[in-house]
Order: C-alpha cells, then sequence, then structure tokens
C-alpha cells in the first residue's frame, strides 16, 4: 500500500489542476473569430471553463485548506467569487445573444426589488475589494413596464463596471428615484471619472476607454454599447455624469408601469 504525505497530495492536486486548466486554454485557443451571431455559442464553451475553474478552485481551498500563508486563501476566495460573477451572466449571453434581434417581453417589474437582487449578488465583489456598495430603495413602489431580462442585463453591467473601475476600500451608491412618467436608476463610484474623448465615445461596441480597472479586470468594451441598444429598445435613456478625477454616475430612465403612473396622479 502507497501512502502519499500531505505534501505530496497537494503537489498531486495542483498538477490535476493545472492539467484541467491547460485543455480548456487550450480549447479556447479554436475559437473562431468573433462574430455577434456565434456569442451563444462562445457563451456555452465559457460555461464549459467556468465550471473547470470553479472546481479547480474548490480543489486548491480544500486541499489547502490548513495552508498558513492568508494571501494564498484571499487569492482563492477571489477565483471563487469571480466564477460565480461570471456563471451568472453567461447565461444572459445564450439567452440574448444579440441585443439587436431580442425580442422583448414587456411587463410589471417591480425594479427595486430588481436592484435590490443585483446589489446583494455584486456585494461579494465588492467585499472583495473593500468597497461599500449601499443601495437607497424609493420610498413608494417602483414598477416599470419594462423587459425583466434587459434592465437586469443592463444592470449586470453598470454594477461590474461601478466596482471594476473603482479603487478599493471605496464606495458605490445605487438609488432609484420616481418621476410622474419614469424611474431612474442610478449608480454612481468614485473611480477615475472620464475624459471629454471617453464620454465621446462612452457607448460605443468594442472601444476601450482611457480608464483602466483597478485591479487588473477584464475590460470587453461592449457591455456598455450592449446596455444602451437594451434601453433604447425599452423605450428609456442611458447616460452619464462624469468628470476626470471626480468618479462617474451613470442613469438609466425607464417607462413606469401604468398602474404605478394612475396611483402616482391619483396622490398628486
Amino acid at each position: 500500500m502507497v501512502v502519499t504525505t500531505p505534501k505530496e497530495e497537494t503537489i498531486s492536486s495542483i498538477v490535476k489542476a493545472k492539467e484541467e486548466l491547460n485543455k480548456a486554454l487550450s480549447s479556447i485557443e479554436q475559437l473562431p473569430p468573433f462574430d455577434p451571431q456565434n456569442t451563444a455559442f462562445v457563451a456555452h464553451l465559457l460555461n464549459n471553463h467556468l465550471t473547470v475553474l470553479s472546481g479547480v478552485a474548490e480543489l486548491l481551498q480544500l486541499t489547502l485548506k490548513d495552508y498558513p500563508n492568508k494571501e494564498v486563501h484571499l487569492w482563492l476566495n477571489g477565483m471563487r467569487r469571480v466564477c460565480d460573477l461570471m456563471t451568472h451572466l453567461t447565461p444572459k449571453l445564450i439567452d440574448v445573444h444579440s441585443s439587436e434581434e431580442y425580442e422583448l417581453k414587456f411587463e410589471k417589474v417591480n425594479l427595486a426589488l430588481l436592484v435590490e437582487r443585483a446589489c446583494n449578488f455584486y456585494r461579494r465583489a465588492a467585499e472583495a475589494k473593500l468597497i461599500n456598495l449601499t443601495f437607497e430603495a424609493p420610498g413608494e413602489g417602483a414598477f416599470a413596464w419594462t423587459d425583466r431580462v434587459a434592465v437586469a442585463a443592463t444592470l449586470d453591467n453598470l454594477l461590474s463596471n461601478a466596482i471594476k473601475f473603482s479603487e478599493p476600500g471605496s464606495k458605490v451608491w445605487v438609488t432609484i428615484k420616481t418621476e410622474p412618467e419614469h424611474l431612474l436608476c442610478g449608480v454612481r463610484d468614485e473611480g477615475p471619472g472620464l475624459s471629454k474623448d471617453d464620454r465621446d465615445k462612452l457607448f460605443q461596441k468594442g472601444v476601450r476607454l482611457s480608464a483602466q480597472p483597478t485591479m487588473g479586470e477584464p475590460s470587453s468594451g461592449y457591455g456598455l454599447a450592449v446596455a444602451k441598444t437594451l434601453v433604447d429598445k425599452l423605450g428609456g435613456e442611458i447616460w452619464c455624469d462624469s468628470e476626470l478625477g471626480r468618479g462617474s454616475s451613470f442613469w438609466v430612465k425607464l417607462p413606469r408601469c401604468q398602474e404605478s403612473l394612475s396611483l402616482f396622479n391619483a396622490r398628486s
């Protein structure tokens, strides 16, 4: 009977993890050039690779649970959180493989609840960077007449960017404001802000701005362009208030549900 030491088991686990990652990387290199029509296909591949990566991280966490270096545990926790985040996002790529072709399903949507759930999901990513993420709920019902998935995809992008471009230890505020015929959702951060040149090309596809994620997080340059396409199809508006060095505030305006609009008018 062969007896292995804890050190040998750790080395074996790391070697196995490396082999799995090499397989995933090898298949990524075989992907065709980007084509919006192939987004669903790419999303499926990403999901497979994320499953492998999440499993590897979990295996390493179990194997190294008594490892004395605390930074190793922080790295592994961060890896698991990133995997969870991307696993949450890739199904949306499968369902909404092209924002231009996506068929909207309008319904009464509790925007406050949708935003609260998005904030709860991103709170872990914020905590990993010591960012204080707060949500200020409206004092009255905030129901929009909109498409739930399109709004969720837009919120994902705005919250992800706010955390991605904010320094550790900063703050991110999310708020909902009510108007007679519209609801406004804002995401404000203490990031680097935007220059005039960046603001001019903010919602263009594939454009990377001069500001860079503060911890090397990936940025595709497509997120805000997709968000604008979706918001336009929803009959809403999206814009940014920002100055270089003074953070950014992104706002989304959506039509209120007729039922909420009638109640608002009755109170006025």
